[in-house]
């Protein structure tokens, strides 16, 4: 297990986005930590794919 952690609550307000499964969790629960496991954690972490083509 692994512990993702947010400065603030404000910080996922991502307008005009949608929000991931894990940030809705911790904004319905308004807590700025959220215990998951290892894959997860990565996920989380993962580099956005972008649709752009970068040629």
């Amino acid at each position: 297990m692994e512990i993702h952690q947010i400065p603030a609550l404000a910080d996922l307000v991502r307008t005009g986005q949608p929000q991931p499964a894990w940030a809705q969790l911790m904004t319905e629960k308004r807590r700025k930590t959220l215990i998951v496991c290892i894959p997860c954690h990565d996920t989380i972490h993962a580099p956005i794919p972008t649709t752009k083509s970068t040629q």
